[in-house]
């Protein structure tokens, strides 16, 4: 056996194994939320800019399957377009992320199966139209798919429309 003092020193080294090994997960584990997150803001980012330029086909290539489903291109750039441009009378508009939040699953729709590990990012909005300046509070949804992130709105009936 070993000697008492030495007994010691290995169950020393071995909590200050544990608690380096415990803080370097920690640190990684940490660096991929951050990298998930910075990557959901940008994707979200990005449909954004194509918003604002009126590139409504580029922005709808942004979206999750789910959403192709429901809006398809067509549909979709025509919708847009004769909202924002011609009911509201906006050349275009200024947004900003305001908040971003991880969920561990969400559903589009009370009929849709929940995703797993979602970003809600809130998105306003400010148009200056005919009607004066005005702004658009959205909650949009993003979510992997095959790798990448894509871009989800809400169509809950429900006002608490996140799991938690």
């Amino acid at each position: 056996m070993f000697p008492r003092y030495r007994q010691k020193k290995i169950a020393a080294r071995t909590a200050v194994l544990i608690l380096v090994l415990a803080a370097v997960c920690a640190i990684v584990l940490s660096f991929v939320l951050s990298s998930e997150r910075r990557d959901a803001r940008q994707v979200v980012q990005t449909f954004y800019h194509y918003e604002q330029a009126g590139d409504f086909g580029s922005s709808w290539e942004l979206f999750h399957p789910l959403m192709k489903k429901k809006f398809p291109k067509d549909v979709y750039i025509q919708r847009r377009t004769h909202v924002f441009m011609q009911d509201f009378g906006a050349k275009t508009f200024e947004y900003r992320i305001d908040d971003i939040e991880s969920l561990p699953s969400w559903s589009m729709s009370d009929r849709s199966k929940p995703l797993k590990n979602v970003y809600r990012v809130r998105v306003i909005q400010t148009f200056h139209s005919a009607f004066g300046v005005f702004e658009i509070h959205q909650d949009v949804f993003v979510a992997k798919e095959k790798g990448e992130w894509k871009i989800l709105f809400p169509y809950n009936s429900k006002r608490s429309a996140f799991s938690h």
